[in-house]
């Protein structure tokens, strides 16, 4: 079965300009006489006819193809497709130099509203577009022009070795923190989320107020992203944001004085900390995340979402202590302060709060202080308020129905029970880690980052190495440095005192000066498709005096080491830089609306 030949009706705005927000037409496509930037011009094409006319529909089918800018990339198109009657559609854009071929939708429809990402910069694309009947009779049709524009914004060089054979294909996604940035691009827009090809170049871009951290991709064919310090956003493949949920409905004052030596540099104000927290026009209205039991007071590092449709983030709260407390934990420190603790908050899309785990109720501060407490200007730090724990990272484990969660300053990785009650839950199913109820063959972590469960139920995470015992700065003996590991956790026993955890791999790499690479903050490591594991060394600093990242993929062998097939360096003296994490995506089309 073919399609007959039929007319096209397509309707083009091209985007030129990132910067000055305006929309502008392609004059040169099929000669047509453009020279107006807001009107709206018929361009018609045909289809050669199908080469056995006997098994065409008996119905002709006609398709419209209107082409529009997108408000929150200057690379990417939002492309409004109406056909006559239900059909599957795919895309291929083609420039001089670049093409994109997306996955098919997975539905068939007489309406798309079909994202084309994956474009690179200032590049005219003809636009091709694929569509199949649900007999799999298929039909390629012109879809005009779109010009992809600028990027308007100080981006670092990608310094790039890729090894084609062994890494894993697909793109890059960074989240990409610049540390000098240019007033006019304003704070509230610091920290745009990037992602780049094989060759080094962008080929995606999202930008919405707010710091952006852990962004991932859920089930639904999104992303999701905490933004800093109150709340997280779902959003889409052309950054809509889907949905909205927030701690607070407004920052406190307290919020802002207590920020303000955040060390990425970008709230400096309370009209920048506002800014992150109202959005964009066109945002859907926050969702409160409010919990009757306690009192959460942020949300930051992480929100992951659970295979039953709820989520889970870290958030905060404050503790007051005793007077002989404080002179315990910080006998030089003259004025009160309160313990801030880390909260892990499961909710639903609607706001309503199930369960939380707070590290207060299973962890005694004057036993395991951590290695901040007596800090006042970090960024949950104040005179008023102490970052005890610092949580960076959550995940649920479905197999073992446990919460994991990482506490940076603490050195642990803790396991708490996913228990059927709701409410305040204080079930502890193991530690990892300093003062753990695990023992470990193997070396222990320090400072660590980014919690990633593996297939096998073992642990992968990012040891930055703050504090590790027997190395310092400028100990030429032993130097500081970070890595990639891996555990085994078994506690299959019915007998938990048989429980234990082994480290079986880890990776480290030496840095430019020929010492081992040692990121103070920042980091993450995943394993992908190809079973390489993507470490992202996020915040190298002070060795040379700037910030910068190296991202590697690593063909993992033996018990330490292995390969490096792909190796991403950005920031110098210049343009310093930090990424918190990185992720290899296959594919920028996921999730259930492609096939």
């Amino acid at each position: 079965m073919y399609f007959k030949s039929f007319w096209v009706i397509v309707f083009l705005v091209c985007l030129t300009s990132c910067s000055s927000g305006s929309l502008t037409l392609d004059s040169q496509k099929d000669e047509q006489n453009i020279s107006s930037a807001t009107t709206e011009t018929a361009a018609t094409s045909t289809i050669e006819k199908p080469n056995n006319p006997s098994t065409t529909l008996s119905e002709a089918p006609s398709l419209s193809i209107t082409i529009e800018a997108t408000p929150y990339s200057p690379i990417a198109a939002s492309l409004d497709i109406k056909s006559s009657l239900p059909v599957a559609v795919k895309v291929t854009a083609t420039s001089e130099s670049h093409q994109v071929t997306t996955a098919r939708t997975s539905t068939f429809s007489s309406s798309h509203i079909f994202p084309l990402i994956g474009l690179r910069q200032s590049q005219a694309y003809e636009i091709k577009v694929l569509a199949l009947d649900e007999s799999g009779a298929a039909a390629t049709f012109d879809g005009g022009t779109f010009i992809s524009g600028e990027i308007d914004y100080p981006l670092p060089k990608f310094d790039l070795y890729v090894d084609l054979e062994q890494s894993q294909s697909g793109i890059t996604l960074i989240e990409y923190n610049p540390w000098v940035l240019p007033e006019e691009f304003g704070l509230a827009h610091a920290q745009p989320t990037v992602g780049i090809d094989h060759e080094g170049e962008v080929v995606f871009w999202y930008r919405n107020t707010g710091v952006n951290g852990a962004v991932q991709v859920t089930p639904r064919g999104t992303f999701i992203a905490q933004y800093w310090p109150l709340g997280a956003r779902e959003f889409d493949l052309l950054g809509n944001v889907t949905n909205n949920w927030q701690v607070s409905p407004e920052p406190s004052t307290e919020t802002v004085e207590f920020r303000e030596a955040d060390a990425l540099h970008i709230l400096e104000n309370k009209e920048a900390l506002a800014e992150t927290t109202t959005g964009n026009p066109g945002d859907p209205e926050a969702i409160i995340v409010k919990a009757d039991w306690v009192d959460l007071t942020s949300f930051h590092h992480e929100v992951f979402p659970m295979p039953n449709g709820n989520l889970l983030a870290i958030s905060t709260t404050n503790h007051p202590i005793t007077e002989e407390q404080m002179n315990s934990l910080c006998p030089e420190d003259e004025t009160e302060f309160q313990i801030t603790s880390d909260v892990i908050v499961e909710f639903e899309v609607n706001g309503n709060v199930l369960r939380t785990w707070d590290l207060w109720d299973v962890l005694e501060v004057e036993e395991i202080p951590g290695s901040h407490i007596c800090n006042t200007t970090g960024r949950f730090e104040s005179i008023d308020f102490r970052d005890w724990t610092h949580a960076n990272a959550v995940i649920y484990d479905e197999v073992r129905d446990a919460v994991i969660v990482s506490s940076r300053h603490t050195d642990q990785i803790i396991a708490f029970d996913h228990l059927d009650v709701m409410g305040p839950q204080t079930s502890v199913r193991w530690i990892l880690g300093k003062q753990g109820t695990l023992p470990l063959e193997g070396e222990l972590f320090y400072h660590q980052h980014a919690v990633e469960l593996q297939s096998d139920g073992s642990i992968l995470l990012y040891d930055n190495g703050n504090f590790r015992p027997g190395t310092g700065s400028g100990d030429s003996t032993m130097p500081h440095f970070s890595r990639a590991v891996l555990y085994r956790i078994s506690d299959d026993d019915v007998d938990s005192s048989e429980w234990e955890a082994a480290q079986l791999w880890d990776h480290r790499v030496d840095d430019s000066d020929g010492d081992p690479l040692y990121a103070e903050f920042l980091g993450d490591a995943d394993r992908m498709e190809n079973g390489n594991v993507l470490i992202t060394h996020g915040g190298i600093w002070p060795r040379p005096e700037t910030q910068r990242a190296r991202i590697i993929e690593v063909v993992p062998a033996g018990a330490a080491g292995g390969d490096i097939v792909w190796d991403l360096a950005l920031g110098d003296a210049d343009v310093p830089v930090t990424v918190y994490r990185a992720e290899r995506l296959p594919s920028l089309y996921f999730g259930p609306n492609w096939e």
